[in-house]
């Protein structure tokens, strides 16, 4: 069944793969469809565009730019207008709880989905080009939508997220690489170009030192290496190894940054980028912002949270957020003092404006009487904004938002000869391969290299085994078959507990650890589910198998199991692989390490109660209830202990120790469904498995493992992030 099922998925999950590799392709040449052209004189500038941007709690039925459109208690945003010229650096300030993130998720169309909330209003950018070949210069106006999909905008979260295996060099060569086969360009040069990209990643964000060092800790492993920095090279000296952590935080926050610049974005934004670091490291990373915003021509825009001055007279630009969402000012910052101090608000020469823009904004909650000046104060700061902003507006100063007109060639049919549909489905297939065999190569490095781990994962199989042995001493050789029948139940029943276990957590830590990395490359559209979830399992699969071959072969030495070796441990590695199977179908749909096993332990624990076998005997009478069949049928743990026991006695005699007057009955047990049985087979017949097969109930777990492969890719697929589209509809 299985193998029908993979024969049938295989090919059509080829096929979906290059169709939607084929649209990604196409997104390039038609994303002119949703575009407003405009010439205009030399002197106009581009940028990121917002026109009446709110956001609510209810839809909001008339124009959002009107005051009684909703409650004022229904806004989250208020909406607003606003505008970042291209190679300039907006800070959005505000005390806590004022929107900031919020602003900056519209912005990046990266509002949840599920959130509760309606957005209004609309976000362009707006590219300007030069027209040639006219007496007069002027511009050529493109106005359209940006797509994190498709690279036009990078976010920069508050929180990094990598592979603290990999350094910081494997891990810009593969962002490089995978943005490489996202344009597909498939020519024999990618493998170098992809290793430049990374180097000059690293020189310009002054990454070279810590370039070979992993991420998770200090370990130096060689400069120049092959392989991406993983096996240094013979004639090279290894670096001296370092113990005390990894990359700084503020070499881990450049990293970031790096990451996010791959895809040459169009706008760059930033969610708290001096979260964790001191006042010298947040400074660095500011300028370092706005630098990359200058040179790269693109607008950069980061929340912050009480700047200092350095870092104020960075900024370009600043949208001042009160709470509840309200923007009191949005503009130059060079402006801002004489316009506050237009407003009555003078600000001392001996303060930083930004210090005192927010204490402007800030409501005292501890004292009654001056929260209600506060809010007044603010609704006064808020309303004088909204009127500036409606002069700018009519003086065409603040542009509407872009119709959707669709270029005249996003309307010519594409026709493609046979040979040319047949070239594209073969690059699409090697572009999948090739994706593939990366995210594997990631995976491998990131198992493989956590030393400590695999060496305490080891030790702990062959120190249980050892346990297992001395616990259930009746199991050796020489001893009474008879006596020890409730041991050998009981020995391999904790022995599949032990390695389900085992292999659970470590897959639920490992997969809710790595999830932020997935989701940031699944918002490129980096990859699919699919061939990321494919390279973890022939990653981690076969190394979570050799502990439970190490168990078995220990556990078969120390004692005298009938079953053999082989069968023991198929039956381990086979319950090991079930286990990482449900663990990835569990971190699908979480999103936390903690989330993760709050839900992991408690299904464990059903899947154990109803898994093992009562001692006391089954009755052909009792027949479980719907639940108890469904829960039964979908627990690993009762398929792998069903299994061995099938296994340990299908024909198994009792010796001639228990063939005497009196040792038979003395060696039995006295109480439940062991008492007073013959042969192995009415054991097995007194446990409800008189008909049971070891390569039936070995199938049923391959099939059970499969499942919760298939509900694994279903949750990556439907349960990732969802945003709301600020696009309007018009």
């Amino acid at each position: 069944m299985l193998q029908r099922l993979v024969t049938v998925l295989l090919p059509a999950w080829i096929m979906v793969s290059v169709n939607a590799s084929e649209n990604r392709g196409s997104l390039g040449d038609s994303s002119a469809a949703d575009v407003d052209t405009d010439n205009t004189k030399g002197d106009h500038k581009g940028g990121l565009w917002w026109s009446d941007l709110g956001i609510s709690l209810e839809p909001c039925d008339k124009d959002a730019s009107d005051d009684g459109c909703l409650d004022d208690s229904m806004w989250l945003l208020h909406p607003s207008s606003g505008f970042v010229e291209d190679g300039t650096l907006c800070g959005i300030l505000g005390p806590s709880g004022a929107g900031k993130t919020t602003l900056l998720n519209a912005l990046g169309g990266t509002t949840p989905r599920g959130s509760g909330v309606f957005i209004t209003g609309s976000v362009w950018y707006e590219e300007i080009l030069p027209l040639e070949d006219t007496d007069i210069p002027r511009q050529m106006s493109h106005r359209h939508h940006l797509s994190q999909q498709d690279g036009d905008i990078a976010i920069l979260s508050q929180h990094d997220n990598f592979f603290a295996m990999l350094t910081p060099r494997e891990s810009l060569e593969l962002a490089s690489y995978l943005e490489f086969l996202k344009q597909k360009k498939n020519d024999a040069t990618i493998k170098d170009n992809h290793k430049q990209v990374a180097q000059r990643k690293l020189s310009l964000l002054g990454l070279s030192s810590v370039a070979d060092r992993r991420i998770g800790d200090r370990t130096k492993i060689g400069a120049n290496t092959g392989g991406g920095g993983w096996i240094p090279k013979a004639n090279k000296v290894i670096s001296k190894v370092r113990t005390n952590g990894g990359l700084s935080g503020g070499e881990r926050r450049r990293l970031s940054v790096a990451l996010e610049l791959i895809t040459e974005p169009k706008i760059f934004l930033a969610d708290e980028p001096t979260t964790g670091l001191d006042s010298a490291q947040a400074e660095k990373v500011v300028k370092l912002i706005a630098v990359l915003a200058k040179e790269r021509s693109v607008p950069s825009i980061c929340t912050l949270h009480q700047p200092k001055s350095t870092i104020w007279q960075t900024l370009d630009s600043f949208v001042l957020l009160a709470p509840g969402g309200k923007v009191c000012y949005a503009g130059k910052r060079k402006d801002a003092v004489s316009y506050f101090k237009d407003l009555g608000y003078d600000c001392p020469h001996d303060v930083n404006p930004s210090e005192y823009f927010i204490d402007l904004v800030t409501v005292d909650t501890e004292d009654v009487e001056q929260a209600i000046v506060d809010k007044k104060r603010i609704d006064v700061l808020h309303r004088r904004f909204l009127e500036s902003s409606a002069m700018k507006n009519n003086t065409g100063a603040i542009k509407p938002p872009p119709q959707k007109v669709r270029s005249s060639f996003s309307l010519r049919r594409r026709r493609f000869s046979m040979s040319s549909m047949v070239r594209a489905q073969l690059n699409g297939f090697t572009c999948i391969c090739r994706r593939f065999y990366a995210l594997l190569r990631r995976s491998w490095r990131q198992n493989s290299r956590n030393l400590q781990v695999n060496f305490i994962r080891l030790s702990a199989s062959v120190v249980q085994a050892y346990l297992f042995s001395t616990i259930f001493s009746s199991i050796q050789e020489g001893k009474s078959v008879t006596k020890s029948i409730a041991d050998r139940v009981a020995l391999l029943t904790y022995g599949v507990i032990n390695m389900s276990m085992m292999s659970l957590m470590k897959t639920l830590d490992l997969f809710a650890r790595e999830r932020g990395v997935v989701t940031r490359e699944q918002m490129r559209n980096d990859y699919s589910s699919l061939e990321y979830l494919l390279a973890k399992v022939v990653a981690e699969m076969p190394l979570d198998a050799v502990f439970s071959w190490v168990f078995a072969l220990v556990l078969k030495h120390l004692t005298s199991l009938r079953t053999s070796l082989a069968d023991l441990a198929k039956t381990y590695c086979l319950m090991t692989v079930a286990s990482v199977s449900l663990g990835f179908a569990i971190g699908s749909v979480t999103s936390t390490v903690e989330s993760a096993m709050s839900v992991g332990v408690p299904v464990m624990v059903i899947f154990m109660i109803v898994g093992v076998i009562n001692p006391s005997g089954v009755s052909s009478d009792d027949t479980p209830n719907f639940v108890m069949s469904f829960l039964r049928n979908l627990s690993p743990i009762r398929w792998a202990i069903e299994a061995v026991v099938t296994a340990e006695f299908r024909d198994m005699t009792f010796g001639e120790k228990d063939r005497g007057r009196w040792g038979k009955l003395k060696n039995l047990p006295k109480m439940g469904g062991l008492a007073l049985v013959k042969d192995g087979n009415e054991v097995l017949a007194n446990l409800g498995l008189a008909h049971a097969s070891y390569s039936g109930l070995m199938s049923n777990l391959a099939i059970l493992s499969g499942v919760y492969l298939v509900s694994s890719w279903l949750g990556l697929c439907f349960c990732g992030p969802k945003f709301i589209n600020v696009a309007p509809n018009r």
